[in-house]
C-alpha cells in the first residue's frame, strides 16, 4: 500500500507566473504562464500577444525578479514599457542579433545564466529549427525558466512543444492549448482589457500614495 502512495510535492500543480489576468490565471493549471516551459502567443502587430507578456512581466518584476526581452522585427516600444509600468532596473533589453542564426546561442546563454523567470521575444516560425527548440524547451525545464514566444504566424509545425498555445487577435483570446484544461477556450477581448486596465489603475493608485 505504502508504495502506491504518491508523494505530496508530486501532487501540486506545476509553477506558473501570473499574468494578472483572472479570467487567463483562473483557467490554466499553472495559474498563469508555466515555468519551466515553452509558452506561444501569437497573434498580429496591436492584437495584444506583446501586452499580455509585459503583463506577466509586470508580475514578476512585483516578486523582485527579473525578466528579460530579445529585440527582433519586434521591439519594445519606450512608450509601451512607461504605460504598463514596467520596472527598468528588473529588464534586459538584448539587441537584435545580428544573424539569425545567433539568436538560437542567445536564447541559450540567457536560460542557462538562471538570471531571469521570464525570456520573452518575438519569432518567425522559420527562426529555429525543431530541434533548437526542442533543446531550448529541454534547458527551460532545467533551469526553471518561463520562455515566451511570440509571433504573427499561426502555423508553426512544432507547436506540440509548447505546453501553452495562446491565439491573440484584440477581440477575443482563445487558448488553443494548455495541459489538463479543455481547449479551445476562448475569452472575449473585453474581459482581458478590463482586467489590463484594473491593473493600470490599481498601479497608478500606488504611485500616487
Amino acid at each position: 500500500m505504502a508504495k502506491s502512495l504518491i508523494p505530496l510535492d508530486q501532487l501540486r500543480p506545476p509553477e506558473g507566473l501570473a499574468t494578472g489576468i483572472d479570467v487567463i490565471d483562473d483557467f490554466l493549471l499553472w495559474k498563469g504562464i508555466p515555468k519551466g516551459d515553452l509558452t506561444l502567443l501569437s497573434g498580429k502587430p496591436g492584437t495584444g500577444a506583446t501586452s499580455l507578456w509585459l503583463q506577466a512581466a509586470v508580475q514578476v518584476q512585483q516578486q523582485k525578479k527579473w525578466v528579460a526581452w530579445v529585440n527582433s522585427d519586434w521591439e519594445l516600444l519606450p512608450s509601451a514599457l512607461v504605460s504598463k509600468k514596467i520596472n527598468l532596473q528588473k529588464l534586459l533589453v538584448v539587441k537584435k542579433p545580428e544573424e539569425s542564426s545567433q539568436l538560437f546561442w542567445v536564447l541559450q546563454e540567457m536560460i542557462s545564466s538562471g538570471l531571469f523567470e521570464m525570456i520573452g521575444c518575438h519569432l518567425q516560425e522559420s527562426c529555429l529549427k525543431l530541434h533548437q527548440l526542442q533543446k531550448l524547451k529541454k534547458m527551460a525545464r532545467t533551469y526553471q525558466v518561463a520562455l515566451v514566444i511570440m509571433s504573427s504566424s499561426r502555423s508553426w509545425p512544432s507547436q506540440s512543444l509548447f505546453s501553452l498555445v495562446i491565439d491573440c487577435q484584440g477581440d477575443f483570446f482563445t487558448i488553443r492549448r494548455a495541459a489538463h484544461r479543455p481547449t479551445p477556450f476562448t475569452i472575449p477581448g473585453g474581459l482581458i482589457y478590463e482586467d489590463l486596465m484594473s491593473q493600470f489603475k490599481a498601479s497608478s493608485r500606488s504611485l500616487l500614495r
